[in-house]
């Protein structure tokens, strides 16, 4: 059989895409008559392409800009009897062709669709739900089994006989996709066409025919997740109002009946297993229906006022083309129109948004300065190029006061900026202007628990306690792997000042409790193995102990150790980092009593457990912090503030000091910064699970506050950031959601696994 391949392209920013995508074509099995690559409306891609795309064809788009009068352009082009269509971000595998056409030895088969199999371009993404693959334009699940009939191919990688054009016309414009508008469903519109005029005739499936289709990171964001699903739904309506409800919508019946409860349950088989990443599928399925669903009846009340007509100008050009006859070069260009409906998405888009680029732009870490307002000549010149970000701690009498993000200009930081800094500083104090003589310093211990999960890093958070300038102190290395490790801790230096120990029940909270119990400092320091303190943390967690005799607990100042990644910026862009505050406060019940309404339920204002003190004797009082709370439990977290609460529902103090400092090194992968606010969230609502549980009372104060604490969690992004322009995705803030709906459960689980341990 004679096949024309036919690839569409509108974009340079695809080029070496489309440049694979060529050449498999070319080392097919079966060797295509033609390759042919229409261009549309892009001069300079029809230039490049032209001169350097070898084995193809190139010809611009002759008919309605998009990918339907792209494709309507290729057939005509054409010569083959059997048109093969493939994307322009996808490469096909040796035996595609051989086998996306082997089915249409059958008279009956009208075309064919093949199998397409995502290609990460960064990491696969298990959150996404496979019953949702086609928003990445790939084959789903729940798609039919091999040689099964369809209603019609994904317009990826199919075959389509000319017959099937010469009969019916091309694809309708005005439901294809154009630029980056993500609509579709032309090749459905098209198939269900020609299945209704040529009932004994079928489209096919054939899973053996594979192509790779791109899935580069812009695609795995929330935006174009449900912007995609409500495309889809007004697709649908179009091709509905086109062909008939029933056609227009058959497939999509049995998908949601049939292969998405298929998914849900799927999901909730490896809750317990993967909790983040079933509720993320889940969520998605359930949002993604609904969004469709909403689409879909837009798209139908717009389509009343102004109905889609199948056949129109460039159908009858095209036609006309086929029957004078295959390959014909005689094609007119058609005057431009817009398509007459009031459907505002699938008009067709300015030129400008045709050329902005689908792929993210590439990342440059920031570059951190510290402005001393107190000098004489605070620093501007730093080693930036002009546009890059650049993050700024403001220094006054040697206590960082405040956080900024800047850009660079030619020499820096800019001059103005610089002034601007000393004028709103000017009048700041540092909450301890000296710090006591070593006389007045009580002994401390500082616990640092680890998995050894970052040898380097633990190295380092060792390294920086033993350079602190305090008088007497002890560092105790809590060892929380799980059975025995293939590789023992090292050796560390500091002598007998640095001591080693084993605590095999797993969680933060264990490890704690048990570098506690060993702990013969008045207080006890903790911090973690992938943070590094500033060289007078301690003296400003002992001064503070000693000024403040009323105080229980210190939770202390966590600014980045670096921002070399973007989930890393993200992490301050989101939280506003570990802490909100540069100021000192003291807060217990007495103090805050009709002052703070969220006191003490919010307790991000505490501090973090990789900076906080806590007097031994309170400690022991409390009886350490909770096992059922904490990482390495199924409560991922809590046990650090809930510590915090109950020492001031208990009517004790908690000081926020901001000059003893901590460097944290934050996430430096999406992934993992992704499972780091789903962790968050899971400890945040696991706490108060706890709570609860303990004194079903307190459900009232909380439930009184949480319209003030829903108004605190959805607060602007630029409002929550040290950032003008926050880059966090805005699914930061599902997966946050996410774990706090899972964090109840998770409290639960850890309850029962603690009881089986025990």
């Amino acid at each position: 059989m004679n096949v024309s391949v036919v690839i569409c392209a509108y974009t340079l920013d695809r080029w070496d895409a489309l440049e694979a995508a060529v050449r498999s074509c070319t080392e097919q099995s079966v060797t295509p008559s033609e390759v042919i690559v229409v261009i549309d409306y892009n001069e300079e891609l029809y230039d490049r392409a032209s001169l350097e795309l070898n084995g193809a064809e190139v010809v611009s788009n002759q008919m309605t800009k998009g990918l339907s009068g792209a494709r309507n352009t290729g057939v005509a082009k054409s010569s083959g009897e059997i048109i093969a269509f493939l994307d322009d971000d996808a490469f096909a595998e040796p035996r595609w062709l051989q086998e996306l056409i082997a089915p249409m030895s059958d008279p009956t088969v009208a075309g064919c669709g093949g199998w397409i199999l995502p290609y990460w371009e960064i990491k696969y993404a298990p959150w996404f739900p496979e019953t949702f693959y086609w928003i990445l334009g790939c084959s789903y699940a729940g798609l039919p089994p091999e040689g099964a009939p369809i209603r019609n191919p994904i317009g990826a990688n199919m075959a389509i006989r000319r017959s099937v054009f010469t009969a019916v016309g091309g694809f309708t414009s005005g439901i294809g996709r154009v630029g980056l508008t993500p609509l579709g469903c032309e090749e459905t519109e098209l198939c269900i066409r020609y299945t209704s005029s040529f009932p004994d005739e079928r489209f096919q499936l054939a899973r053996r025919a594979v192509v790779h289709h791109r899935v580069p990171a812009s695609r795995l964001t929330w935006h174009y997740f449900w912007s995609r699903c409500w495309a889809e739904g007004l697709s649908k309506a179009a091709v509905s109002s086109l062909v008939g409800t029933g056609s227009g919508l058959s497939a999509e019946r049995k998908h949601v009946t049939k292969s998405l409860p298929r998914e849900i349950w799927g999901n909730a088989r490896m809750f317990t297993r993967q909790p983040r990443t079933a509720l993320t599928r889940t969520a998605l399925v359930i949002a993604g229906t609904f969004i469709a669903a909403a689409g879909l009846f837009r798209g139908r009340v717009a389509l009343r006022r102004s109905p889609l007509k199948a056949v129109d100008g460039e159908n009858d050009l095209l036609l006309g083309t086929l029957k004078d006859g295959a390959g014909s070069r005689s094609l007119e260009r058609p005057p431009k129109r817009r398509s007459k409906n009031n459907l505002t998405t699938f008009r067709e888009p300015e030129h400008a948004r045709d050329e902005s680029p689908i792929y993210p732009r590439q990342w440059r870490p920031l570059v951190q300065v510290q402005v001393d307002v107190d000098a004489k000549t605070p620093v501007v010149a730093i080693n930036s190029t002009p546009g890059q970000r650049v993050w700024v701690e403001v220094v006054k009498q040697g206590q960082v006061v405040g956080v900024f993000e800047t850009r660079a200009v030619e020499e820096g930081l800019s001059e103005q900026f610089v002034n601007e800094l000393k004028r709103t500083f000017s009048k700041s104090t540092s909450s301890l202007p000296q710090f006591l003589p070593d006389k007045q310093l009580p002994p401390a211990s500082v616990v640092v628990p680890t998995i050894y999960r970052h040898p380097a890093l633990l190295s380092r958070t060792v390294e920086s306690l033993l350079a602190l300038n305090y008088p007497e102190f002890e560092v105790i290395i809590v060892d929380n792997r799980v059975g025995d490790p293939v590789e023992p801790l090292p050796a560390f230096p500091g002598g007998e000042r640095v001591r080693t120990i084993k605590e095999s029940r797993p969680g933060a909270s264990a490890a704690r409790n048990r570098g506690m119990a060993l702990a013969t400092g008045e207080f006890v320091a903790f911090t973690d193995d992938d943070a590094f303190v500033d060289p007078n943390w301690l003296r400003a967690l002992g001064t503070r102990f000693v000024l403040s005799p009323e105080v229980d607990a210190i939770g202390g100042l966590v600014l980045p150790g670096e921002l070399a990644t973007q989930p890393q910026l993200w992490f301050e862009e989101f939280y506003g980092g570990f802490t909100r505050s540069f100021h000192l406060e003291i807060m217990s019940v007495e103090l805050l009593a009709g002052v703070d309404h969220m006191f003490p339920y919010a307790p991000g204002k505490f501090g973090a457990g990789c900076n906080m003190a806590i007097r031994r004797s309170t400690l022991e009082q409390r009886g350490g912090f909770d096992v059922l709370l904490g990482v390495g439990t199924p409560a991922r977290g809590g046990e650090d503030l809930k510590l915090f609460m109950d020492i001031v529902l208990a009517g004790g103090a908690v000081a926020f000091e901001p000059a003893a400092l901590v460097r944290h090194t934050h996430r430096a992968s999406e992934d993992e910064f992704m499972d780091q606010v789903f962790g968050y969230g899971v400890g945040l609502s696991a706490m108060f699970t706890e709570l609860i549980v303990r004194d079903p009372r307190r459900i009232v104060e909380i439930v009184r506050r949480m319209p003030e604490a829903f108004r605190l969690i959805t607060k602007r992004r630029g409002l929550r950031s040290p950032s003008s322009d926050p880059s966090y995705p805005l699914r930061t803030n599902f997966n946050q959601l996410l774990g706090m709906l899972y964090g109840p459960l998770a409290y639960f689980l850890s309850s029962v696994r603690s009881r089986r341990s025990a």
